[in-house]
């Protein structure tokens, strides 16, 4: 923490003359305790039940009945600075029929059901500093970072307990078509509960190029210092280019392209080159949107596989979470979604083709759905299911949830 807290004072003595305190007659005028005590308080609840069945691993299936609660409280800004505390707490409802994955004590010990990765548990989730004025935004302290669409780096919003950071950040948007984004991560707060040490560098330079689209340089240095976690240790350097083009008003082509290249990096005993790319194209036509994509993260024996453990990775690559890891061969993902609404009920059906980057093998093909509806009073619903089905990696995995939120 020493060293976060260094890095944090000396990036900002350096930006200092580039970031003047808005003008006084802009401010609000608060006094320190009415900017404390005329805060806003946070609470937000979770209820979700998860079923999965993997009938050629386990005789049983996985029943996973959980809340998470969120409570927590933003102050107002003083000066530009303010704070938020979060606690988050997952509770088990009924029986916890399922492996949760908890670190340590926090597994609940069951080995015959499928993981549902959502251990019981009371931490602080988010804890920091901020200062703000019109163009810069700095913050210390823990926090939940979602860099981009969180392909590399993401809070894992979907499980119970969210992933967070001890980290220093900076943002920066006071050119016109430019925004900056930095990180010094000196700990990951994982989902299961694990806290990995590390001393980490994330880079992001966003440039807006007109109605064309945006281009979207970026670069993370993950080093890790803990032995169990050495393999996770990457030099990763890619752009992405994303927009879309209106042909009418209720009608627009989208597209995205990425390219990136990882190496091994600090500690990591493996050797690593392994290449990442990513197309779409699709179109949007109100109410219905549809993308075609095609995902690829290198692998092979020789070169290592290209890794993103700090991303959202259940949003990627299929919802029946077969290939959070990259397999030793790599993977290749060809997808077809469709998004669209029916009343006031929102809806995707995406469709998966798995196959390895190295060696030809076909991995298997998934189908997932998704409903979601939010009522007048705010509280959301959801039905999702995702269903594997496996060729040459894993097994035949289903999985449905239902759930409920609410926030106040």
């Amino acid at each position: 923490m020493t060293r976060l807290l260094l890095c944090g004072v000396l990036l900002a003595l350096l930006m200092a003359p580039a970031m003047p305190l808005l003008a006084e007659e802009d401010q609000e005028q608060l006094t320190l305790a009415e900017a404390v005590t005329k805060g806003k308080p946070i609470l937000n609840f979770r209820y979700r039940y998860e079923n999965v069945e993997e009938d050629d691993s386990f005789d049983k299936p996985a029943h996973a009945s959980t809340l998470r609660t969120a409570l927590g409280y933003r102050s107002l800004a003083w000066k530009g600075l303010s704070f938020l505390v979060e606690a988050e707490n997952v509770t088990v409802i009924g029986n916890d029929l399922y492996r949760n994955a908890g670190y340590g004590s926090l597994s609940n010990g069951v080995t015959d059901r499928p993981t549902v990765a959502d251990p019981a548990l009371t931490e602080i989730n988010q804890a920091y500093l901020q200062w703000q004025n019109t163009d810069n935004k700095l913050q210390l302290g823990r926090e939940e970072i979602i860099v981009g669409d969180a392909r590399f780096v993401g809070n894992i919003g979907w499980r119970q307990n969210h992933q967070s950071f001890d980290a220093f950040t900076f943002a920066n948007n006071s050119l016109e078509r430019v925004d900056v984004f930095y990180s010094y991560v000196s700990k990951v707060n994982r989902i299961t509960g694990a806290v990995a040490d590390m001393s980490s560098h994330l880079l992001n330079v966003g440039f807006k190029l007109g109605d064309v689209g945006k281009l979207t340089p970026y670069a993370y240095w993950l080093d890790y210092t803990q032995i169990d976690s050495f393999g996770n240790s990457t030099s990763t350097w890619g752009a992405e280019f994303a927009g879309k083009y209106a042909v009418s008003d209720n009608t627009s082509v989208l597209y995205e392209l990425e390219y990136a290249q990882q190496g091994d990096y600090a500690d990591n005993p493996n050797s690593i080159d392994a290449s990442y790319y990513f197309l779409m194209a699709g179109g949007a036509f109100k109410p219905l949107t549809v993308k075609l994509g095609y995902e690829v993260l290198g692998g092979s024996e020789s070169d290592g596989q290209f890794r993103t453990p700090l991303a959202t990775l259940h949003k990627f690559n299929g919802w029946a979470d077969r290939f959070l890891n990259t397999p030793t061969n790599g993977l290749q993902d060809l997808f077809l979604q469709l998004n669209g609404k029916a009343g006031p009920v929102a809806w995707t059906v995406v469709y998966h083709s798995f196959g390895a980057d190295t060696g030809g093998d076909k991995y298997g093909d998934e189908f997932d759905f998704n409903f979601g509806y939010t009522a007048p009073w705010k509280q959301s619903f959801g039905f999702k299911g995702a269903f594997y089905n496996a060729d040459e990696f894993s097994v035949d995995v289903s999985k449905i949830w239902l759930w409920t939120s609410f926030k106040i």
